[in-house]
């Protein structure tokens, strides 16, 4: 049984003393956010808040925990290799590694020879020489972990050098890997072992006379021997050349780390970069559709207006002028007067015409158009809008001058025929028995210009109006880029302008 943990466990585990490792009496603490990997979950389940990418998000009820399970390493991420060397890299390692180790056992087998007396060699020197083969043969092999473990590669050859004659070329091997991947105190420390295997080294060297391995025979049977200064030249240079192959190291992997941060670096840029591309897209594409869904709900206000406004005229406006028209018909039958007939006559017909222009009204706004779908009237229609007014008592004299009136655009001539006709009833109802002067000019390139002008009408005569006559020309004037003017004359009247551009295309 595992030994209790104390209660401030930061593995979030309970303390003991009750079932659980609870303390009696006690609730059961929380269980805090890290320590859910340690319990069994299913594929894709992640206790940190978003779901795993390795597998489908959970969908049930919560998971409890169950048996501790032992750590694994964080799988990669999709898509995304690990890293691996090139095929020529891993031959120049290996060739290396190969290389080491061979070098490693030649030079001790080499010291074990020089150390082994020829002249009396007896049972326990035998003995010994096989031991120093067999620790020669650890010793080149522990050449395969000089780059994962330096520096206990590098200490147990140096130890090996130190008590038998094996050598310091093994740790001066792994040396040049301590100072290029580990601090500068383990570097110091295998740099002082080192030194000491060098040492006792060639001080076992210099002592086995004559069996020497820096010795050189001449030519006249004597044998020259390295001097004391020889030995620290040599020692020096190995330490030099382990020293600066690990700085060498060193700086070529700094290099490449440097390399390999830059890289990634740039491609977290370019991921960033990316996603915030993504971002404005999404946002931009996030303000299309508010702007989208604010038109559609705009349109559906506007639709549901239209409809109100065509259930009310329907209700009460054309009630209305159905209404006349049955009275003007009854009117027209009784009446045994001439002139009370024609007048009831032309009522009916107007009423009949307003009708049929209130029913077109009606089905465009509750079909939404986004234009009048009635007939519109043409410029030659103004003769028969002029006779009307006639007819009715308005002493009208009228001006008009069309050039190619057939090619005008029917949402013109509407306008046109609009103003004439609000600035006739206009004149009626505010200027009654006033002369109305009605002058219209109208050509292909020029544009449209239309002038009424009524004299002061009888003192105290004129009907109330509703005062959305003049706003209303001015607003058919300013959608189609004219102008449109409504002033008191000089003379006590009342005079309305208004210009219309009439644009040539090339289907004209």
């Amino acid at each position: 049984m595992n030994p209790p943990p104390s209660p401030a466990d930061p593995y979030g585990r309970p303390p003991s003393g009750a079932p659980g490792g609870q303390a009696p009496g006690t609730p059961p603490p929380p269980a805090p956010p890290y320590a859910q990997p340690y319990a069994q979950a299913p594929r894709g389940a992640s206790p940190y808040g978003p779901p795993s990418p390795y597998g489908p998000p959970p969908h049930g009820p919560a998971v409890q925990p169950t048996v501790a399970q032992p750590y694994a390493p964080p799988r990669p991420a999709p898509g995304v290799a690990a890293s691996r060397p090139s095929p020529g890299r891993r031959f120049w390692s290996v060739a290396g590694t190969i290389g080491a180790m061979v070098v490693a056992w030649s030079c001790a087998i080499v010291g074990i020879a020089f150390a082994t007396p020829v002249d009396d060699l007896g049972g326990g020197d035998v003995a010994l020489s096989l031991l120093w083969f067999v620790v020669s043969v650890g010793v080149a092999a522990a050449m395969w972990w000089r780059t994962s473990r330096p520096v206990l590669v590098c200490l147990a050859t140096a130890a090996a050098g130190v008590v038998g004659p094996l050598g310091a070329v093994a740790p001066l091997i792994a040396l040049s890997w301590v100072i290029a991947r580990t601090d500068l105190r383990r570097s110091l420390l295998c740099g002082g072992a080192t030194a000491l295997a060098l040492l006792v080294t060639f001080w076992r060297d210099a002592t086995t006379a004559p069996q020497v391995v820096f010795s050189v025979a001449l030519e006249n049977g004597s044998t020259s021997y390295m001097s004391p200064v020889g030995y620290i030249v040599l020692g020096v240079l190995g330490l030099a050349v382990s020293v600066g192959a690990g700085l060498l190291r060193r700086l070529v992997t700094a290099n490449a780390d440097a390399d390999a941060a830059r890289q990634v670096a740039q491609r977290a840029d370019v991921a960033a970069q990316e996603a915030r591309q993504q971002a404005t897209v999404e946002a931009r594409r996030a303000d299309d559709l508010r702007a989208e869904s604010e038109a559609l709900r705009t349109e559906l206000t506007r639709q549901e207006e239209r409809d109100l406004i065509a259930r009310e005229m329907h209700d009460t406006v054309a009630h209305q002028l159905s209404l006349v028209s049955l009275e003007a018909a009854s009117l027209e039958v009784s009446s045994d007067d001439p002139e009370v007939g024609e007048a009831a006559r032309s009522m009916r017909s107007s009423a009949h015409r307003a009708l049929e222009e209130m029913r077109t009204l009606i089905r465009s706004l509750r079909d939404g158009a986004e234009e009048y779908s009635g007939t519109a009237p043409s410029l030659g229609d103004l003769a028969e809008l002029l006779d009307g007014a006639r007819e009715r008592g308005v002493d009208v004299t009228a001006t008009v001058f069309v050039t190619d009136a057939d090619a005008a655009p029917p949402v013109l001539t509407r306008a046109v025929y609009r103003v004439v006709q609000e600035s006739l009833t206009n004149a009626a109802k505010h200027a009654p028995g006033a002369r109305v002067d009605v002058s219209v000019r109208a050509r292909p390139g020029a544009g449209i210009d239309v002038v009424v002008r009524n004299g002061p009408g009888a003192a105290g005569g004129g009907v109330p109006g509703g005062g959305v006559g003049i706003p209303g020309m001015r607003e058919r004037c300013g959608a189609l880029g004219g102008s449109f003017d409504a002033a008191p004359a000089d003379d006590g009247g009342f005079r309305v302008r208004a210009h219309l551009p009439w644009v040539v295309t090339a289907d004209d």
